[in-house]
């Protein structure tokens, strides 16, 4: 028997990770679509593939899952603004919000991010309630800075432990 909704969101609530604005070109209206994710991962070295995993009632959903290409930008721990703005619903968030374009692909980056990843979509496999993404790199940048990072409902950043 399955675990709990309330269980699973506890375990969730307990994994910390990286925050990603992930967003790529609406087909058919060529607008601007993206999400925050904390589910962003690299997968593969050979070839280079990266994941996330978007809620298929979402409602950039249908957008990001027929999309030819998306752009991961790895959010600094100065854009926590930027990332509660996708967290919310509605297409007005990406009017509010200034895009670099791709250097490779036709894909809007978030500026100042700590990362940019340019990927062609690979694979999409449906499990439960989501969708896995899995992207092809074909571009992908790194800058200096410290990551947004996401536990426990609250946003934070990364602290090295003393060494001893």
């Amino acid at each position: 028997m399955p675990i709990s909704g309330d269980l699973y969101r506890q375990i969730g609530r307990s994994a910390a990770g990286a925050v990603s604005i992930v967003a790529a070109y609406d087909r058919t209206s060529d607008h601007v679509v993206g999400l925050t994710a904390s589910s962003f991962v690299t997968l593969s070295f050979d070839p280079p593939l990266v994941m996330f995993a978007i809620q298929h009632n979402t409602a950039s959903y249908a957008s990001m899952v027929s999309s030819r290409a998306f752009g991961v930008s790895l959010l600094q721990q100065s854009q926590t603004d930027i990332a509660t703005l996708f967290a919310t619903s509605g297409p007005e968030k990406t009017g509010k919000t200034t895009f670099e374009p791709g250097r490779a692909l036709h894909v809007p980056l978030i500026p100042g991010a700590l990362a940019h990843v340019e990927c062609l979509t690979n694979q999409i496999f449906i499990s439960g309630d989501h969708a896995i993404v899995v992207g092809l790199v074909e571009e992908a940048r790194t800058f200096d800075g410290q990551p947004l990072l996401y536990f426990a409902q609250r946003y934070g950043t990364f602290r090295p432990l003393d060494a001893e």
